[in-house]
């Protein structure tokens, strides 16, 4: 995909880079077309590049015991990978993995450096976008805390919605995830995951049908998600 002939209105940098400067870009960046199932790049790899996504949906990751990755993050088009890398020591802190098969644009660090000093909408942007990433951690942190189990799951159902959507013109969200997957992200047991959506669908919320999840009530799911950290908001 051209950065310069992109009609991706959700691309960060479409949207916050000066036109010459996109003429730029695409000189110097990688196309990855990578596979479901695969890593982008690994926790303990050396940061090289940041990563834009042009087409798919990915799980970010990281390790909370010996062998145990949890789910952080969830990331699609137009969004950007491996910014959590960019410190001194320059290595990723975690890992990212394609949910379904993914087109991927790789910008070198110099590179996005360049782009970062001289577009200003670009750097107010990513400054804007380290402070709602680091919001999104305290708020994730105060859920696992305070919350109670259905609480966590239908905040986690409400953040999958915010990251994928939904499919077409129907209210299912649009996930690849496994229910797995979801338990991990909402920081329960797949037991209790599964006890708390059909809760939620006896509740007349959501609806399940086998691994998908239509959400009926999207005001009600989202009044349930957040009573926690809306009350840390109104303090």
């Amino acid at each position: 995909m051209d950065c310069r002939d992109c009609s991706n209105k959700r691309c960060y940098l479409n949207t916050n880079c000066l036109s010459s400067w996109l003429e730029y870009v695409e000189t110097f960046k990688t196309r990855k077309l990578i596979s479901a199932g695969m890593k982008v790049f690994t926790e303990g790899d050396l940061v090289t590049g940041i990563y834009v996504i042009c087409s798919g949906k990915l799980k970010i990751t990281m390790k909370t015991g010996t062998s145990r990755e949890s789910i952080i993050r969830l990331a699609a088009d137009g969004q950007v990978l491996g910014h959590r890398g960019i410190s001194k020591n320059m290595i990723y802190p975690i890992s990212a993995e394609t949910l379904e098969d993914s087109e991927l644009a790789f910008i070198p660090n110099e590179v996005f450096f360049k782009l970062l000093k001289h577009n200003v909408d670009l750097s107010t942007f990513m400054m804007m976008f380290f402070a709602d990433e680091l919001m999104r951690s305290e708020q994730k942190f105060r859920m696992h805390a305070l919350a109670s189990e259905t609480m966590k799951v239908a905040s986690a159902l409400c953040m999958v919605v915010d990251a994928f959507g939904y499919v077409n013109d129907t209210q299912q969200i649009d996930s690849p995830m496994s229910f797995s997957d979801l338990s991990n992200f909402a920081e329960v047991s797949k037991n209790v995951f599964l006890k708390a959506i059909n809760n939620l669908s006896d509740s007349k919320i959501i609806k399940i049908n086998k691994n998908k999840v239509t959400v009926l009530d999207e005001p009600a799911l989202r009044k349930m998600a957040y009573p926690v950290t809306a009350a840390f908001t109104a303090s």
